[in-house]
């Protein structure tokens, strides 16, 4: 166990060894020399970590280890909390997690672990940070739930066996049974990966990633309340499983869950029959952006091209674009009527046939300094979508021609696009309910950046489980505070984003007085009371934080 409320000198002839961001110091036991090898092997036991992992650094925290080989040398006990507190990011979120009752279940479920569970959540969040090391400097100058600065050793042995898969369950049944009173839920459905460099993670796979293809990755799809993108329930699974065949069991998840009237919300990248024949048969709605290109849509807009370009009747003002609806089945084995909504966008026809056009004009002046060239050391793939390329006797290009019917064929899909769904709809109102989903696009985004979970930076299939956990209840805070600073920004969004917000909450701090008690030294800004009011938090709160911080009851 390492002491964090102790500091001691480093002993002479010790060894530090650096883990990444963590310098740890080590006791010789013994040294051979290797004759053969001509190096020696040493024998060492870890007696603890440096305070400050630079080449000076002379102050470490012991573990037992060192009181075994070095006695009760002379150790300076040093405080376990700074005398500067930032409290105010910690209240607008504890606020957020009891009004949540995700408190509750958490201390029901893990009992004493749950208040290093809410610190770990908390500090995601305010550091945007899903790198674990850091977390004892954050615990030094910031209120947390246990009281205690406890390091990265004490996280990663919760994750590997404090938080079991039972317990995850638990939680996700308990938070999925306050969301299914609704008559009907729309969910939205998306996926992302993972990209890990260890070995031994059961999920780590190589497939088809979105950002670094040299890594295998871990796969995670999300189930959000197309409402207000409330994180509801998630699955983890191999990066080599396609994110299109993965989607049905996220369906039956949700009706073990209990969400009995449901609709997906779901891009194109998921469309697939074998897909719409498992939403018949679990008796799920959905509503689907498809690709223009599809047999069934381009067989739908042999009758509807015309009316789109030129039907003012059809204009959707909220959108913008022009719109209608048609029945139809997706090919002769669908015995199911589906409605197909059909939109032309005239501003995004202009915009992406001239970006086209200057792409052909861009590859036939390419093509002219070509001729001459000898075909057969030139890729000439990029041209052969849209141009004849010619050669003559000696394999030389000699000439080429437009096709001209392909690149029409191309211009005349312009400006068009699809959406399918099961149930009879207005084509405004599924473009209503579609455009609302860039929320779960959003939720991944901040995933990755906001609570910085680009990277597993575990090392056990038992750890990604725990800590994919934690994150998912970090994103639905997260949310939370997004959704009511929604309410509050007006046309000041800047100044209201979930980071902007957390930077102005962390400026609200308790100092020691001079009997060693935490007290507010300041009031707050009419801005900190706007934020904290709308989550719930008063002055109030912040100093009965405080009196309980100074009686040692948290």
């Amino acid at each position: 166990m390492l002491h964090l409320n102790i500091t001691v000198k480093k002993p002479a002839k010790t060894k530090v060894v650096k883990q990444r961001e963590c310098c740890y110091v080590y006791h010789v036991l013994s040294s051979d020399y290797q004759k053969d090898r001509q190096f020696n092997i040493e024998k060492r036991v870890c007696i603890g970590k440096l305070k400050n992992c630079d080449s000076k650094a002379e102050d470490m925290f012991p573990n037992d280890n060192y009181f075994l080989y070095y006695g009760n040398a002379e150790a300076e006990q040093t405080p376990t909390k700074s005398d500067c507190l930032q409290i105010g990011a910690f209240a607008a979120l504890k606020k957020l997690l009891d009004q949540t009752g995700i408190t509750k279940t958490l201390y029901q479920i893990h009992g004493d672990d749950a208040a290093r569970i809410i610190d770990i959540i908390c500090y995601v969040i305010i550091e945007e940070s899903g790198t674990m090391q850091h977390f004892s400097k954050y615990a030094w100058n910031h209120h947390t739930e246990s009281g205690k600065a406890f390091d990265d050793t004490v996280i990663s042995r919760l994750f590997s066996q404090g938080i079991k898969s039972a317990d995850i369950e638990a939680f996700l049944k308990d938070w999925n049974s306050a969301h299914t009173h609704k008559e009907k839920i729309y969910l939205s459905y998306d996926s992302t990966n993972i990209n890990t460099k260890a070995e031994g993670i059961d999920y780590a796979e190589f497939g088809h990633a979105k950002d670094d293809k040299t890594e295998p990755q871990v796969n995670l799809s999300y189930a959000i309340d197309h409402d207000d993108a409330t994180p509801l329930f998630y699955e983890l699974y191999p990066g080599s499983i396609i994110d299109n065949s993965q989607v049905k069991y996220m369906v039956r998840k949700g009706k073990r869950y209990g969400y009995k009237d449901t609709g997906l919300i779901l891009d194109r990248g998921y469309f697939s029959w074998d897909n719409i024949k498992a939403f018949d048969k679990e008796q799920i709605d959905f509503l689907m952006m498809v690709k223009i290109n599809a047999l069934f849509i381009q067989n739908a807009l042999e009758d509807a091209r015309i009316p789109l370009m030129n039907g003012n009747k059809l204009y959707i003002p909220e959108h913008d674009v022009y719109g209608m609806t048609t029945i139809g089945h997706f090919n002769k084995s669908d015995k199911k009527r589906r409605y197909f909504h059909l939109y032309y966008d005239n501003v995004r026809a202009g915009q992406e046939r001239n970006d086209f056009l200057k792409k052909i004009a861009e590859l036939e002046k390419r093509l002219n300094t070509l001729i001459g060239e000898k075909a057969s050391n030139i890729s000439l793939r990029e041209f052969k979508k849209y141009f004849t390329v010619r050669t003559d006797e000696f394999g030389k290009i000699s000439g080429y021609r437009r096709r001209e019917l392909e690149i029409k064929a191309k211009t005349d899909q312009f400006g068009f696009f699809a959406i399918v769904t099961s149930q009879k709809m207005e084509a405004g109102e599924a473009l209503d309910l579609y455009r609302k989903r860039d929320s779960i696009e959003k939720l991944f985004r901040a995933l990755k950046t906001g609570l910085e979970y680009d990277n597993l930076k575990v090392h056990s299939t038992q750890s990604v489980e725990s800590k994919t956990h934690l994150i998912f209840i970090a994103s639905i805070i997260r949310n939370k505070l997004f959704q009511a600073m929604k309410d509050i920004s007006g046309t000041d969004r800047k100044n209201y984003t979930v980071p902007a917000v957390l930077r102005e909450l962390e400026k609200i701090t308790l100092i020691k007085d001079g009997n060693g008690n935490y007290r507010r030294r300041y009031g707050l800004t009419a801005k900190q009371k706007k934020i904290l009011g709308t989550v719930g938090v008063t002055e109030k709160d912040l100093d009965k934080m405080a009196d309980r911080l100074n009686l040692g009851v948290l």
